[in-house]
């Protein structure tokens, strides 16, 4: 997996991995049993304090989603699945609320946005099987 920060964000980079890890899990990019970077090693990569990371890593945790284990790492936990399935549609839900409210502003019906849907999903389908 790929994190990347960037510091010029209003959100905290600790905040901002913590997102990352949580986004990974959710979209089965880091499923359980899976090793994150050591702290140093993930430190150095993104140039930012090792403290930042292990604030990251210390959240990720207490909200049990990581187990870390003096000279193991840090792995994503057994059981994170049901996390990934709220995380999943909370992230959904709130990307759903941006439409909507943006979908209210320009007088947009709800059959003007289904079919959208289908339209941009068929694209993007397209798109990835194009660069396959």
């Amino acid at each position: 997996m790929r994190f990347q920060v960037d510091p010029t964000s209003s959100i905290p980079l600790y905040a901002q991995l913590v997102e990352q890890v949580k986004h990974a899990i959710a979209a089965g990019t880091l499923a359980p049993g899976d090793t994150l970077p050591s702290l140093r090693e993930l430190a150095v990569r993104l140039r930012i304090s090792p403290l930042t990371v292990k604030k990251a890593y210390g959240e990720l945790e207490a909200l049990g989603i990581v187990a870390t284990e003096h000279g193991r790492g840090t792995t994503v936990r057994a059981g994170s699945d049901a996390f990934s399935a709220r995380y999943r549609r909370e992230a959904l839900a709130q990307a759903v609320d941006r439409l909507l409210v943006e979908a209210h502003h320009l007088g947009a019906t709800t059959d003007e946005l289904i079919a959208l849907l289908y339209e941009r999903k068929t694209v993007l389908e397209e798109e990835a099987a194009d660069h396959v």
